[in-house]
């Protein structure tokens, strides 16, 4: 049995993961706290997906230990991820159904009553404004819409632990201010979530705790003002200084250690 008194419903240990002989992940350290939005930040083939996509099962791991509410998921593969939501970078959605059929389609899925189901698609349709679009095929909507109603397949369930791989990509403003609204509750009632975002002012704005990652290490974990210290760059620095700063210094490095070796 899982425990739901626990500090880090997620913890990330020694994670290690390769693609054909390519390091993607090396030696990867993570832990999300109760009730904390806690950022995944990394330039571009950092290892950001591969992190989640191993977490919630999609892809297997080389190396390392992943724990969810306090259990290693290699323990029982299947039972942990009833705690787990996850809205994938490109979500690829069941084209030939109505809105309201696929996101009740997910709820059957996660054990949810048929009563439980429809009270939440009434409450999302409604706050998404997509109640006209409930019978419609995804396939007719707009990619905007398509991201809301992946989105909602997420949350449907009110996971414990909720991940994020890019959600804002295609949401307009509005939409962007919900998510980041339901996210809020969510986190003041003790739930987790786990967003890997490129968007440095979003992640500032709304992420309790930040890890930053690059070339599938952890380069710094913890508030803006204790990666600040870190990175000296200063008090009145942004996240974006901070990032920077971060991964410009391992990259000098890495470059520094490569034209070492080629003297030899």
């Amino acid at each position: 049995m899982f425990s739901d008194n626990i500090e880090f419903p997620l913890e990330i240990n020694n994670l290690w993961k390769s693609y054909d002989g390519t390091i993607a992940l090396r030696g990867l350290d993570l832990r999300v706290r109760k009730g904390e939005v806690h950022g995944l930040l990394g330039p571009n083939g950092a290892g950001k997906t591969t992190t989640l996509k191993i977490i919630v099962g999609l892809l297997q791991k080389d190396k390392g230990i992943i724990k969810v509410m306090g259990r290693d998921i290699d323990e029982d593969p299947v039972e942990y991820k009833k705690y787990i939501g996850y809205l994938p970078e490109y979500p690829n959605l069941p084209l030939y159904l109505t809105v309201e059929e696929f996101i009740s389609y997910v709820g059957k899925l996660r054990g949810m009553s048929r009563t439980k189901i429809l009270e939440r698609i009434e409450y999302y349709l409604d706050i998404f404004e997509l109640q006209a679009k409930r019978k419609s095929i995804i396939a007719d909507l707009s990619k905007g819409m398509k991201q809301k109603v992946a989105v909602i397949a997420s949350m449907i369930a009110k996971p414990i632990l909720l991940i994020l791989d890019e959600p804002f990509l295609g949401i307009d403003p509005m939409g962007q201010k919900i998510v980041k609204d339901i996210l809020v509750e969510w986190v003041n009632e003790g739930h987790s979530i786990l967003i890997s975002t490129h968007i440095l002012d979003t992640a500032e704005r709304m992420c309790d705790r930040v890890t930053i990652i690059h070339q599938g290490e952890n380069l710094g974990t913890g508030t803006l003002e204790q990666l600040k210290t870190l990175a000296e760059t200063g008090v009145n620095s942004s996240l974006e200084d901070v990032f920077l700063k971060l991964v410009s210094e391992i990259d000098n490095f890495n470059k520094l250690r490569e034209n070492t070796k080629s003297s030899y």
